[in-house]
């Protein structure tokens, strides 16, 4: 009963939703429209300041829910404001154009239009637009997934804000921050900023912000699967938009409560509000919300089992977020893309847009982002606390004043007191800054020292995986062929024992004697392939198992043409379409070498490695007419013991072949090496076994990299 009420207030307050807001939304409009018919009956009106501030206004509403109106009211507007001298309107005109493309996702545009906002207001020191502008520019930032740069803005924006005493917009940059803690899915400090912001539009009386407050908090709960606290928050929400004004928040509050019914596994009904607010949003010409919905409409439609549908909604907000370059819709949207897929048995596409998501997602939970935060979000803090003590200081000076003024006989005392506690403060200022700083400085060393260890750590571990993952992969491969063998023949003989059966039942003697023997041979392959893969497995295990770094004599030959193996299978494990011609020579007369066999392994697999990735990128470029080759050639010169990796790839670039041993140091894309595979190669060869590590390269026709052991 209970969940069916619930139910029942959503489908209420969706119904009433659209006739309240269309009605604030026209009632505000028309008043600026009778306004401006008013204006135009007075001779020269172009030249009016009055006009164009209320030109203004118009579209500085239209340009956050009807971007294109706005746009069309705007042209021109600049230059009419320039001709008249009338430089704040001109500046807000460039903020109002930045406002409506940023609505209809040009971000390049938009942010072109906030740099001349921000460049007229600095100019003429227009003090009431600079915060507006800073915070504008930093939701660019946001909504390309540059966290640390939005921050940067957001919080210059809000010490302005501070400083003019600007709650409203104090307000509104805090919902931004919160809004890039929602996004990196840091819920708790979201909710924490959502609720600053709602304390502030409680204290105001702003219903704008409460709504958006309100609606945040529900977006929050229904991260968190508090059905509950969301069904609440979104409640109170729509219970002011009856009395607000805001169309943007009608497709957001839509799309919303379309997830309360998807969280409470009632699809038809969700399906039916995110292709409400996906028809809202289109008829503002807001192309976020619209990809925010088309999203929503995605995971829905997977949900129910509707995949060919679900597929062309992702697909076309995946497509709409590049357009737009928003880092976070571009994760949303690519993560459903490859969950859908997935559903489809697309394995490949799958993969391919689980990597945009991952590779969104690394980006958007980046360190620079979070460090950005804490060290701005402590500037403002310092900020606030300085322009406080201000405060209290200008007051002191007003009653020290009216002392005066009251006991003049006193006042020369008061001010000699006054001068001396002055310089006393200024010096403690002082000496509080230089703390300040050099606490300051402390912090950001450590830290920095804090994060090299971290990264250095998460480097060498992923290297660490990467090998695993090599010889997971040559390990399944090795072992794939004697396991067919041993199924197919327990296969035949359930076959041969279901004849012998009959023919035993028909007394046939002789025929069921030939079935057995048939049976007996049949078990003695099974025995053989089982000890083959059980021999495989010991052999791997061993090679794998991290070693004790006790040196002991080693057959080389065996130990490179097993690891020769590891990396061929890997590679082709990862890539059915590879192919390479190998050729080995392996010098005989090499005895056993004391070695650690498992590094000297790590180093042999990780050249191999190197070498199929080169021919496999120069087969990508240059097609059928290539054939790509790797040798691996052991030799024995004297004392020592030489192993050659040799490839006819693309080869190395002489500027960089010098830097290619240095740690992550890498030439291969972002995400597909660590760049601490050669080095910890050269720090095995070089100052584990006192050997010597060298690559002879030509760019366009290969390279051979050179291992030199002591025999």
């Amino acid at each position: 009963m209970k969940l069916f009420l619930q139910k029942l207030l959503i489908a209420s307050i969706a119904c009433q939703l659209l006739c309240c807001m269309a009605k604030a939304q026209q009632g505000t409009a028309n008043q600026l429209i009778a306004q401006l018919g008013q204006l135009k009956k007075r001779s020269n009106y172009l030249q009016d300041t009055a006009y164009a501030n209320t030109l203004n206004l118009l579209a500085f509403i239209y340009a956050d829910n009807y971007p294109d109106s706005a746009i069309i009211l705007m042209e021109g507007q600049p230059e009419r404001c320039k001709a008249i001298g009338f430089t704040v309107g001109e500046a807000d005109a460039y903020n109002i154009l930045g406002n409506a493309f940023q609505t209809k996702g040009n971000f390049k545009l938009s942010m072109g239009y906030y740099d001349q906002a921000y460049q007229l207001a600095q100019k003429i020191n227009y003090q009431k637009s600079l915060p507006g502008i800073l915070n504008n520019i930093g939701l660019i930032y946001m909504n390309q997934g540059n966290y640390a740069a939005a921050l940067i803005k957001f919080y210059d924006g809000l010490k302005t804000a501070g400083a003019n005493n600007n709650k409203m917009l104090v307000g509104t940059i805090l919902n931004n921050i919160g809004n890039v803690h929602f996004f990196q899915r840091k819920m708790k400090e979201a909710e924490n900023d959502y609720e600053n912001v709602l304390v502030i539009a409680k204290e105001m009386r702003d219903t704008g912000k409460m709504i958006f407050a309100y609606n945040n908090m529900g977006e929050v709960g229904l991260e968190q699967d508090s059905i509950k606290k969301a069904l609440s928050n979104f409640t109170i929400a729509y219970n002011l938009l009856s009395v607000a004004n805001n169309p943007e928040m009608l497709a957001a509050t839509t799309r919303n409560l379309g997830f309360v019914f998807y969280k409470l596994d009632s699809l038809p009904k969700a399906i039916n509000y995110f292709e409400t607010a996906i028809k809202l949003s289109k008829q503002q010409g807001n192309a976020i919300a619209t990809c925010k919905a088309l999203i929503a409409l995605a995971k829905a439609q997977n949900k129910k089992g509707a995949q060919n549908e679900a597929l062309g909604n992702g697909l076309a907000s995946l497509a709409l977020a590049e357009q737009m370059g928003q880092t976070q819709l571009i994760r949303d949207a690519s993560e459903i893309v490859s969950t859908i897929y997935e559903a489809l048995g697309d394995d490949k596409q799958a993969l391919k847009n689980y990597r945009v998501f991952k590779v969104s997602s690394d980006s958007i939970n980046n360190s620079e982002s979070e460090r950005a935060a804490a060290t701005y979000k402590a500037a403002y803090e310092f900020s606030k606390k300085e322009l406080e003590f201000k405060r209290k200081e200008l007051q002191q000076r007003w009653l020290i004043l009216s002392a005066f003024g009251a006991l003049l006989s006193l006042g020369v005392i008061i001010w000699l007191v006054n001068r001396n506690r002055k310089k006393l403060h200024q010096a403690n200022k002082g000496l509080q800054h230089k703390n300040f700083l050099v606490a300051a400085e402390k912090a950001k060393a450590e830290e920095a020292l804090t994060l090299l260890k971290a990264t250095q750590s998460q480097l060498i571990q992923s290297e660490k995986m990467a090998s695993l993952g090599e010889l997971t992969a040559g390990i399944a491969h090795e072992i794939q062929n004697p396991l067919n063998f041993v199924n197919n023949f327990s296969d035949v003989n359930k076959e041969l024992l279901e004849e012998m059966k009959n023919e035993i039942a028909n007394n046939n003697i002789a025929a069921a004697t030939a079935l057995a023997n048939d049976i007996i041979s049949n078990e003695e392959k099974i025995s053989h392939h089982g000890k083959r893969a059980d021999a495989i497995v010991k052999g791997m295990l061993q090679h794998s198992r991290g070693g004790n770094g006790i040196k002991e004599p080693t057959n080389i030959n065996a130990l490179v043409e097993e690891s020769l193996r590891l990396s061929y299978n890997a590679f082709r494990g990862k890539d059915k379409s590879f192919n390479s011609a190998i050729q080995t020579n392996f010098d005989t007369s090499i005895e056993k070498a004391t070695i650690v066999s498992q590094d000297i392994a790590r180093v042999v697999l990780n050249l191999c490695n190197n070498a199929f990735y080169a021919v496999n990128e120069k087969k990508k470029l240059d097609g059928v007419q290539y054939e790509p080759l790797v040798s691996v050639i052991t030799k024995k010169t004297g004392h020592k013991i030489f192993i050659y990796v040799k490839d006819n790839g693309n080869g190395i670039p002489t500027k960089i072949a010098d830097k290619i041993f240095q740690p992550f140091f890498t030439t291969k894309p972002t995400g597909q090496g660590t760049g601490l595979g050669l080095s910890l190669s050269y720090d095995i060869v070089t100052k584990g076994h006192g050997g010597e590590l060298k690559v002879i390269t030509e760019e366009g026709v290969g390279s051979e990299f050179v291992v030199e052991l002591m025999g």
